[in-house]
């Protein structure tokens, strides 16, 4: 798994259930996903994102709730090096 982070994300279980990344997500600043939501591979998670339900493979979500963007993965976002 080889994800990208940024400062102020939160992620963190609801009862009892944690959330599962795939590889190279990203996962922009103050974002937060909650519960046992499962993140596909190469997924972006925008900005101050608040992830509630699953996200697939591939895909752009923001907003609060987060909701599909775009069909607009990750590649862009994560160089080959850090992959």
């Amino acid at each position: 798994m080889n994800c990208r982070i940024h400062a102020g994300v939160n992620i963190g279980e609801h009862r009892g259930d944690a959330p599962r990344l795939g590889n190279s997500v990203y996962i922009g600043p103050g974002a937060k996903i909650v519960g046992g939501v499962n993140i596909g591979d190469a997924a972006v998670i925008g900005a101050n994102a608040v992830v509630v339900k699953d996200v697939p493979p591939g895909i752009t979500v923001g907003g609060v709730p987060a909701r599909f963007l775009a069909n607009r993965d990750s590649r862009y976002l994560i160089t080959q090096a850090e992959r």
